[in-house]
């Protein structure tokens, strides 16, 4: 039995470093940072920190100013989830009560504040043990991209623009503060620079995922998408460049699914078919291995996809019974899969695991996760038809953030999350905001060249277009398979 479960579902091998089933794993602790072509330090002494602030995680890098070497890397969670998942509660909270936008910030430097220090600490320990000299500067300069909530929140603004229509920023320009001056204690000294937003919901992170690739692909067009809890889209087509933000919500994250969680140990990560017809069976990965806990964004789509491939699902999201399952021709093994009732009276739900280590997607996971993908397709087809630009007429799409660079892509497109083009124009680019954000950090210019480019990009408020509420309505379903 030992050696059974750790054989590979795809190849059945005991060891298999990557079949067809098997990619290379997202530990969190895995940081791919590539500057574009043409981008140049500007050195000063001393070290720096750049952190993307999203309303589910926090990333920070900690970079020597002189040569530009990435020291250290961190990840964690946004402390203010208890003030709600999604960026619209933290929002009426900090607006309702001020106590409450006191708490969060507070909540928010404090732990920014600890992974400085940890950031600063693991460098210092990896210098040891290379036995290299780490120079005992202090931290000098922090920056930070986030969406515009985090960034108001952080700065102790109330967002008192974004509760409600027209929904504006409170701050429209990099701000400078001390650390001190925001409750820092270990940054105390050091200078704060909160990036600029696009406009409303559309925050500094898309702001720098712009800077990098319109300074990596200047003359072409693109699609740059940060798929989050405020999924960020920008467009370049021609001579327009437009950008939105579109609510998809916590599910795509893990959250608002009955078993969703991050990225992280114990996460099914990706979901697949294993065997011949009609023998044929679900196979999971499970990030790092051993006991499964749950689903993370990745595999929520792989699951969602395959199920509708396989008949499970119908183009509508509806999760078939067993009975209907067998009529449309789904294999009988994955037809015992699915729980038609549970015993609390509960909702049908489909079991993606072994039953000894439970694992399941309802059918109102399957609608919450609808309704993510709808919101973010629907946001990159309203600023396809501003710009009067053709999807076939994009030279790339750029995925950015942790869920983008994992998503499979095909069963992002087999979902309706992305348009079905030419799958050489994806790029899984990586944590673009905060690539970003440390381009800003290392160079005076870049960060300067922030603040006119913005002023070029028309925001588009996706609440004020008759055209996004038919399209949102469109691709609630999935695509019709051929």
């Amino acid at each position: 039995m030992k050696s059974q479960k750790k054989r590979c579902p795809g190849c059945r091998r005991e060891s298999c470093d990557g079949c067809g089933i098997y990619q290379k794993l997202n530990t969190n602790k895995q940081v791919r940072i590539s500057f574009p072509e043409g981008f140049e330090i500007q050195p000063e002494k001393g070290m720096g920190i750049s952190f993307d602030v999203g309303t589910t995680s926090l990333a920070g890098m900690l970079w020597d100013l002189e040569d530009g070497t990435l020291l250290s890397a961190e990840t964690g969670a946004n402390p203010q989830a208890s003030f709600g998942a999604d960026v619209i509660s933290r929002i009426q909270s900090a607006v309702e009560d001020k106590e409450n936008l006191i708490k969060m910030q507070k909540l928010l430097v404090e732990r920014l504040d600890e992974m400085a220090e940890h950031l600063v600490r693991m460098a210092e320990e990896d210098a040891l043990k290379e036995m290299r000299l780490l120079k005992k500067e202090q931290v000098r300069k922090v920056t930070f991209a986030g969406n515009t909530a985090m960034c108001e929140i952080l700065l102790g603004i109330k967002p008192q623009g974004l509760s409600q229509a027209p929904f504006q920023p409170d701050y429209f320009d990099t701000e400078l503060r001390k650390g001190g001056s925001l409750g820092f204690r270990f940054l105390k000294e050091a200078q704060m620079i909160i990036l600029p937003p696009v406009g409303g919901f559309v925050g500094a992170d898309a702001m720098m995922v712009y800077s990098y690739v319109n300074l990596k692909e200047p003359v072409r067009n693109f699609l740059a998408v940060d798929i989050g809890t405020n999924g960020e889209i920008i467009l370049q087509c021609g001579k327009g460049k437009y950008a939105c933000s579109a609510a998809a919500g916590p599910a795509l994250e893990g959250g608002a699914v009955s078993q969703g969680m991050r990225a992280v140990k114990g996460a099914v990560d990706m979901v697949s078919l294993a065997g011949s017809f009609p023998v044929q069976d679900i196979a999971v990965r499970v990030i790092q291995g051993g006991r499964s806990l749950g689903l993370c964004g990745s595999g929520l789509v792989d699951a969602l996809a395959l199920l509708y491939r396989i008949g499970v699902l119908d183009h509508t999201g509806y999760m078939r019974s067993t009975q209907e399952a067998e009529k449309a021709g789904v294999p009988r093994r994955i037809c015992g899969r699915i729980l038609d009732e549970a015993k609390d009276g509960g909702e049908r739900r489909f079991l993606l695991t072994d039953s000894s280590q439970p694992v399941y997607l309802t059918m109102g996971d399957v609608r919450q996760l609808q309704l993510s993908i709808s919101a973010i397709r629907s946001g990159m087809e309203t600023l396809l038809k501003k710009a009067g630009c053709q999807v076939e007429e994009l030279d790339y799409v750029y995925l950015a953030g942790a869920f983008g660079s994992y998503i499979g892509i095909e069963s992002g497109i087999q979902t309706g999350l992305f348009p079905d083009i030419d799958r050489k124009k994806f790029v899984q680019a990586g944590n673009l905001a905060g690539t970003g954000a440390a381009m800003a950090l290392l160079s005076k210019k870049m960060q300067e060249q922030t603040g006119k480019e913005k002023e070029q990009i028309v925001h588009v408020e996706l609440a004020g277009e008759p055209v996004f509420q038919e399209l949102f309505l469109e691709h609630m379903n999935f695509p019709l398979q051929m």
